[in-house]
């Protein structure tokens, strides 16, 4: 019992010291405005011959990456898209390989000049049509600026304003330890729901992201679907709805998931996994049905 209380004596004194100790250093907050990691995607309209189609693009360095479909007159269904993925020169040269469904189905060569991307699309039977297609919708000079507080020498996200020709638009909260510097942050605006408008992405972490989708009706970012956070989205297929997430656990294992956006959810229907050495790597891969639907947090 002496030396229970002794030891209550000896942390109460503790605690009740003036404390450099214990005091917490005064938190700091900034904004830092942050660059993205591509060309903000793309919408243009335009015609293939004589048949109206949408095409999404976005570009990152050299790469570019998006779809097309074609556009019904009067009709409101969801694009039914076919995946492009290229290349771009310093000078506007543009092509283009599409593909459904991992088949590749044509190609586009071409050039944008301004605001319009024209020239040929050749099918693998040595098909040539003629196309043109011009952006839509107005530059509005999109600036992403991160509300960041340090406090303890750990920085968090705790939001982001959202302007458009310089002016305040949107303000987000957040909510996210960063390990990265502040220099290296940046966002994201893929198309991650395919609807032909980009959305915006925050990595914070290795392998975590925020994610808000655009709403085109409010012209607002929204909250994203909870099945979408901690998706690392590194490729995406549009011609089958799908996301791909692939991971690495060092050089003898790594792998890939894929995520299908079905009925505002983000759904697991595949993973891949590699262990072992490249060349006798041991592979495995499982296959879910969309109606078991095994999304992440659900």
């Amino acid at each position: 019992m002496k030396k229970l209380f002794a030891r209550l004596a000896v942390t109460s004194a503790f605690l009740s010291m003036p404390s450099a100790f214990a005091a917490n250093e005064p938190s700091k907050t900034e904004s830092v405005a942050l660059n993205a990691v591509r060309k903000p995607a793309t919408r243009y309209e335009g015609t293939l011959s004589n048949k109206r189609i949408l095409m999404v693009l976005s570009q990152e360095g050299t790469t570019v990456e998006g779809a097309y479909a074609y556009v019904k007159q009067g009709a409101h269904d969801a694009p039914r898209w076919i995946d492009l993925n290229g290349t771009a020169n310093a000078t506007g040269g543009v092509t283009l390989v599409e593909k459904f469904k991992d088949k590749a189905t044509g190609q586009f060569d071409g050039k944008i000049a301004g605001n319009v991307f024209s020239g040929t699309w050749r099918s693998p039977d040595g098909k040539s049509l003629e196309f043109t297609a011009t952006a839509v919708g107005t530059p509005d000079n999109l600036r992403i600026v991160a509300r960041v507080a340090s406090t303890d020498g750990n920085t968090k996200l705790t939001g982001l304003d959202i302007y458009r020709d310089q002016k305040l638009t949107q303000s987000l909260p957040a909510d996210a330890n960063i390990f990265t510097s502040l220099s290296n942050l940046h966002y994201g605006n893929r198309d991650l729901n395919f609807d032909g408008y980009p959305d915006l992405a925050v990595p914070v972490e290795n392998g975590e992201q925020l994610y808000w989708l655009f709403d085109p009706t409010q012209n607002r970012y929204v909250d994203a679907p909870t099945s979408l956070h901690d998706i690392n989205v590194t490729h995406m297929r549009y011609s089958t709805d799908e996301i791909i997430e692939e991971w690495s656990g060092g050089s003898k294992y790594n792998g890939m998931n894929v995520y299908k956006y079905a009925g505002g959810k983000y759904c697991l229907i595949e993973e891949t996994t590699a262990s072992g050495e490249p060349e006798t790597a041991k592979i495995s891969k499982k296959k879910y049905p969309v109606s078991q639907c095994k999304a992440k947090d659900d």
